[in-house]
């Protein structure tokens, strides 16, 4: 295999610094193990003990409540693009991701754009008309009923490629998000409606859900990839953070509030 650098993008403020140990251990023994790749993580986080190393470079970040930790991760990538360049490839994952089978050059993508992504787990074999992307069409996330195309629904929590191809995304959802916000808008799954707003109807590389597996779940596919279930890891403050749902930060807006309320739980059950 061609000698590669692959840099690995990870957010973990606040309490989701508990699960940085684990993640980097098992991206050690499972990911990219072929030879000829160097592995970079890029560590945004506000927990000192997390010290950087030849490999590891930590940015200091602090936390910004849900939802903007996520929404404005473009944004933040974006802060190193310059460094991020010196890689060929780049690989976001959330921080409640856990490698635990090998992954490495089959996520690579071969095609034109460059980018890959993981089918959500919740939706992945679900009929078409219940994908959840965001249907106000006054979002840039916006994404119409009955459209003649391929019908996928890929997680927020695991995506990536050639590096070029990468901040292409970042730099367009970061904008999109920015011309939501000024018009007080908040796309329905914040970050992953702009995510799949970007791959609709594009020439993705699609993993299936082995890659973005519910821990504790009993689908029909063998698990690569887990995603550790926050209310079992984080206990009371998981319940603490997500118990109030209509406790969405301005500018935002807080039309059908209810409805977004209801989204957010349902969304946070299928983690």
């Amino acid at each position: 295999m061609k000698s590669i650098k692959v840099g690995i993008l990870y957010i973990c403020t606040g309490k989701y610094s508990v699960f940085w140990d684990r993640f980097y251990r098992n991206s050690e023994k499972f990911f990219f193990k072929e030879k000829g790749v160097e592995k970079n993580y890029f560590v945004f986080t506000d927990d000192e003990n997390i010290k950087p190393s030849q490999f590891v470079h930590v940015y200091k970040r602090s936390p910004q409540g849900f939802p903007l930790d996520s929404l404005m991760r473009f944004e933040i990538f974006l802060s190193i693009q310059n460094v991020l360049k010196e890689m060929d490839y780049v690989f976001f994952l959330n921080s409640n991701m856990d490698f635990v089978d090998y992954v490495g050059k089959e996520i690579l993508p071969k095609n034109q754009l460059g980018l890959m992504g993981v089918l959500h787990p919740g939706y992945y074999n679900k009929d078409k008309k219940v994908l959840p992307y965001e249907r106000n069409e006054k979002s840039t996330a916006f994404i119409p009923f009955k459209r003649k195309v391929k019908y996928h629904y890929f997680m927020g929590g695991f995506n990536g490629g050639k590096t070029d191809s990468f901040l292409r995304l970042c730099n367009e959802c970061n904008e999109n998000i920015k011309k939501d916000q000024n018009k007080g808008i908040l796309a329905c799954f914040h970050d992953e409606s702009h995510i799949n707003k970007y791959f609709f109807n594009k020439d993705i590389h699609i993993l299936d859900s082995s890659y973005g597996y519910p821990e504790d779940w009993a689908l029909s596919i063998e698990p690569k990839c887990i995603i550790l279930n926050k209310s079992k890891h984080f206990g009371n403050y998981f319940i603490k953070e997500y118990a109030n749902p209509f406790l969405l930060p301005s500018p935002f807006e807080k039309n059908n509030i209810f409805k977004k309320a209801i989204n957010i739980i349902k969304r946070k059950l299928n983690k």
